[in-house]
């Protein structure tokens, strides 16, 4: 929720749209009515997969945008709208909460991974990122999928050695020594940080 508050106050409702996936139904609640949601807050597998549908659908429709106006990615392709007093395009983020709860069910998990997969080879070009959450990093919930289509990892303390190496990949294990309370490693490419994240103790909506 830290998270998704720092970029509520960094970007307009204009400038980015927020799809929320909560299978717990408990992670977003002052979140439902803000100007930001792209969609109402998904709460179950079935509304998931159709999330993931749209977003593959949307990613391919700005391509095709992209294409016609000979435009390689969104920032150039805003600044062609921008040129012509037209209102740019958002940037969208999919913030899944507690991924593993979906993972029960093989038919469900192949359904969001293909979704997954297209998102992740392309979508960032065309202003669409995915956030996955989960609280049990175990090999069947990060799976090789998962983990090679989306590169950026952030880990706060695990519950043992095996968890962060599911995380990281290799053999780093650091994140089980973690010290909590918003301690966290961060990983995109080959380089690893260590960060400090947040602390919302209330959440206040720009």
């Amino acid at each position: 929720r830290s998270l998704l508050l720092s970029l509520l106050y960094q970007h307009s409702p204009q400038q980015l749209k927020i799809a929320l996936v909560d299978p717990k139904r408990v992670t977003f609640p002052e979140f439902e009515d803000m100007p930001w949601l792209l969609s109402p807050i998904v709460k179950d597998s079935d509304r998931a997969i159709e999330l993931m549908e749209q977003l593959v659908d949307e990613m391919e429709e700005r391509y095709r945008k992209f294409e016609q106006a000979k435009c390689a990615h969104l920032d150039a392709y805003n600044q062609q709208l921008i040129n012509k007093q037209i209102l740019p395009l958002p940037r969208i983020v999919c913030i899944f909460d507690e991924y593993a709860d979906f993972m029960a069910e093989k038919e469900i998990r192949n359904e969001l991974e293909s979704s997954i997969k297209r998102l992740g080879a392309k979508a960032r070009a065309a202003g669409i990122h995915l956030i996955i959450a989960t609280q049990r990093p175990e090999a069947k919930v990060v799976t090789p999928i998962i983990r090679s289509n989306l590169p950026g990892r952030i880990a706060l303390r695990t519950a043992s050695e095996a968890d962060s190496r599911i995380i990281f990949g290799g053999s780093n294990s650091e994140a089980a020594y973690l010290l909590g309370k918003g301690d966290l490693l961060y990983q995109k490419g080959g380089k690893l940080e260590r960060l400090q994240s947040l602390f919302a103790e209330r959440i206040v909506l720009p």
